[in-house]
């Protein structure tokens, strides 16, 4: 038995440190933000050590939180090991937004924490508590590298760090021992191990496919996966090479009435959700006075499954998704809630939601065999414009320590020629959707995000004024 500790990487986890790229960050964020409670001073500043001390006391609930990236010699394969150097005064970080401290100043803080690449040295997350905020409220900013954990994951750390119930002081932390970690040529040792199994894994596979005919279905389905993944999506003003730099914004919406307005039209709160952003995009392409080949666009929706192996729900990836084409020039919005609804029910029926898991895990597979990195080239991989997130959070409200969590805003990363980001979130009783873009590409993102709060209003009105016949009938085309 080895004295060391080194967990190797997931072939999805260790995809999205392929993907990235000095200007395509594969870290995902949150944008929390706390009524002050007993954490806010007289000063209007935040009680940063009460939030250290509360931080520390969780982190048994996230090991991988103390861990660091290894890598083995020969193939460069990314393992986990213990850092034996952790300083959680690194990770929880803490700014103030200059006076008179109102959202728009948020949002360019925000902005700038997250154009920021974490340092891969050490453990891949930092927490930025921002004070300064009206009301004595504050902001919590947190960036998690993907490769550690999934956007459902990072509702786990939303629950393991926040409790429904109030507290008024942090818990004690424990103790906690680093475990040794591997040197070079134990790591060396590992990996031409590692390497032979692969190799022996990969050889039982093609047997067992080529004597059972089984090679014709995985020809078959990893063919029409590349083809639609690989095949470059519509051209437009927003899928171009972007910069390191980032722009944020966010909007809300009463969950009940997007609902209600689901309910109404027959289908469910991510296909209102991508009506909006349908209609949003639409938007910003007649201001930038463009037009997309097909009047359509291709967006990724990631969809989260459950853990089926017995890994802790709060690490790792647990990715599929539905690559759906969205009509950007129907000015009807019934029927392109309609439209979205029958492409979303398509790609469920076709079985097309594992696509984003097979992609993964071949780019990673074929970086470990030196076979292409290439393929986990970060551009065009989806074979979409942009990605439409939606994560659900906990339904009733949640406190860091005494401090009631008020709004919630998810932030995806953005790929390489992907210039534009979505995610959506509920959480107790609104609707919340961050937004996250190339700040030279989408220069007037804070319009963009006044169009998508427009377009959920107005696709809520819609559904409204849809006969019960109707709807009835969009259920059962779907």
């Amino acid at each position: 038995m080895p004295h060391y500790i080194a967990e190797r990487l997931p072939a999805e986890d260790a995809s999205y440190l392929l993907f990235e790229s000095p200007n395509a960050h594969m870290h995902l964020a949150w944008v929390w933000v706390f009524e002050g409670g007993s954490l806010a001073r007289p000063d209007g500043g935040v009680d940063i050590e009460a939030i250290r001390r509360h931080v520390a006391a969780r982190l048994f609930r996230f090991p991988r939180f103390r861990q660091r990236l290894a890598w083995t010699p020969i193939e460069g394969r990314p393992a986990w090991v213990d850092d034996e150097g952790f300083k959680l005064r690194y990770h929880v970080q803490h700014a103030a937004v200059p006076e008179p401290g109102d959202e728009a100043r948020l949002r360019i803080m925000v902005s700038s924490i997250v154009s920021q690449p974490l340092d891969r040295s050490k453990p891949l997350w930092e927490l930025w508590v921002v004070e300064g905020l009206p009301e004595g409220r504050f902001a919590v900013v947190t960036k998690i590298h993907h490769c550690m954990m999934d956007g459902r994951s990072t509702v786990s750390l939303m629950k393991g760090l926040l409790d429904a119930v109030p507290h008024a002081a942090p818990e004690e932390a424990g103790d906690w021992i680093p475990r040794p970690a591997p040197g070079p040529e134990a790591l060396l040792r590992d990996g031409l191990v590692d390497r032979a199994k692969v190799a022996l894994q990969a050889a039982q596979a093609s047997a067992r496919w080529l004597g059972g005919g089984a090679w014709r279905e995985v020809v078959e389905i990893g063919g029409e996966v590349v083809r639609t993944a690989l095949a470059p999506p519509p051209a437009t003003p927003f899928n171009r090479p972007i910069g390191p730099h980032r722009m944020v914004s966010w909007v809300q919406a009463p969950l009940v009435e997007l609902e209600r307005a689901a309910l109404r039209a027959g289908c469910g709160v991510q296909e209102l959700a991508l009506t909006a952003v349908s209609g949003a995009v639409m938007r910003l392409l007649a201001r930038m006075r463009a037009r997309v080949a097909g009047d359509e666009i291709r967006v990724v929706v990631p969809v989260v499954t459950v853990p089926g192996d017995g890994r802790p729900a709060a690490a790792g990836n647990r990715t599929a998704a539905a690559v759906v084409s969205l009509p950007v020039a129907q000015g009807d919005v019934r029927r392109r809630l309609r439209a979205v609804t029958r492409a979303m029910a398509d790609a469920r029926r076709e079985g097309r939601l594992q696509n984003l898991d097979f992609l993964l895990q071949v780019a990673a597979l074929g970086g470990r065999l030196g076979l292409g990195a290439g393929l986990a080239a970060r551009r065009r991989l989806y074979g979409c414009n942009l990605v439409v997130g939606e994560i659900p959070g906990p339904k009733s409200a949640v406190h860091l320590l005494d401090a009631r969590l008020v709004a919630a805003y998810p932030l995806v990363p953005l790929l390489d020629d992907q210039g534009l980001g979505v995610a959506f979130s509920s959480y107790d009783g609104g609707y919340h959707a961050g937004i996250a873009a190339d700040w030279e590409i989408v220069p007037d993102l804070e319009t963009f995000a006044q169009d998508l709060r427009a377009e959920l209003i107005a696709v809520c009105d819609a559904a409204a004024t849809i006969p019960r016949p109707v709807a009835r009938r969009v259920r059962a085309d779907s």
